[in-house]
């Protein structure tokens, strides 16, 4: 009879692809040799895999994974698309929790999560199955927003934002414990945009501190939080012009959490007002865009852009609120970053 020991290692490495990431964790207790080939996967040295493995909210209380092939999405006859997987993950809320925002930063997500006023952030490594429930310092019902990110020791850390007033928050993984710093800038960040995690450091929409109309004149620029130095960096031009008074929007990605991107959306675009978020493989010059449907609004759709070739949509199923699906802008790299599951 034939063992899982009897198999080579080409047949257990295409299994080990096949595998989802939720899964893996599972997979690797199985014997030694398995735990040592998922790790070569995770160390990138395995063959790189032509797929796209995200994370994307459908509503307001189930989080989804989501893959696409990337090598395949034309057939032969370069019309049908390779259809998208999408799970949705239990077991990781409780009854009544609303998830407001999901950011990822080196293979940890952190979600924003809300139950009768009460927030609280769930930092969840989907390849070891391990959680860490994170308890915010200040309790505020401020406009606010989160960053995860690390230092040049990979410490892992996360950045809230109080309402543009200059006080800030940093929770410390290593520490255990949150510390607060106060540092009034002369511009203000846009709490309406996510921001991206690129190299351990995130990026924010920003804009000149202006009073009355003339905030609406003032062009965006981007602002860097370094998360060794915990400061606020200079601000930097985007590449396109871009104003608060103008029906354009844009959006921020990252590439393989190397480089920093950017989505510009004119007025005239066909997609929809405000789109969720968007993703690009350079190797492959595939551009994944996530969007609500501009005839259906209730229904999350995917354009897929390959160059010189037309776009085409892809139905990702039904919403309840008009909401557009919020995605993590990168692909999912597997990481070994163990949490420690408890509240602090």
């Amino acid at each position: 009879m034939t063992t899982m020991f009897d198999l080579s290692q080409d047949l257990v490495e295409e299994i080990l692809s096949r595998v989802p990431i939720t899964s893996l964790g599972a997979v690797r207790s199985t014997c030694k040799a398995w735990n040592v080939l998922s790790k070569n996967r995770i160390l990138c040295n395995a063959k790189p895999r032509n797929q796209f493995l995200g994370f994307m909210m459908m509503g307001y209380t189930r989080l989804c994974s989501i893959r696409f092939n990337l090598h395949g999405i034309l057939n032969e006859d370069r019309e049908e698309f390779v259809d998208p997987s999408i799970k949705e993950i239990g077991n990781l809320l409780n009854q009544g929790d609303i998830i407001y925002e999901v950011l990822y930063c080196d293979g940890l997500l952190l979600l924003c999560v809300t139950k009768e006023r009460n927030t609280r952030l769930l930092v969840w490594n989907p390849y070891l199955g391990q959680t860490r429930w994170i308890q915010p310092k200040t309790a505020t019902r401020t406009t606010c927003m989160y960053a995860l990110g690390y230092d040049n020791n990979q410490n892992h850390k996360i950045l809230k934002v109080f309402d543009n007033q200059g006080y800030y928050e940093i929770y410390d993984f290593k520490y255990n414990s949150w510390r607060a710093f106060v540092d009034i800038p002369n511009w203000e960040i846009d709490f309406c945009r996510r921001g991206a995690s690129v190299n351990g450091n995130t990026y924010f929409w920003t804009q000149e501190r202006m009073e009355g109309y003339d905030s609406f004149q003032t062009p965006y620029f981007l602002i860097c939080f370094d998360f060794t130095a915990e400061r606020f960096g200079q601000v930097l031009p985007l590449p396109f012009q871009h104003h608060d008074d103008d029906e354009n929007t844009g959006i921020l990605s990252c590439v393989k959490e190397e480089k920093l991107s950017a989505l510009f959306q004119c007025k005239h675009s066909s997609f929809y007002e405000n789109f969720g978020g968007f993703f690009i493989d350079e190797e492959k010059k595939v551009v994944v865009v996530f969007d609500l449907d501009e005839h259906q609004a209730y229904r999350n759709i995917a354009y897929i852009i390959r160059e010189n070739i037309r776009s085409k949509k892809v139905d990702l199923g039904e919403v309840r609120t008009l909401y557009c699906p919020i995605v993590c802008s990168s692909s999912y790299v597997p990481s070994l970053v163990k949490i420690k599951d408890c509240v602090f």
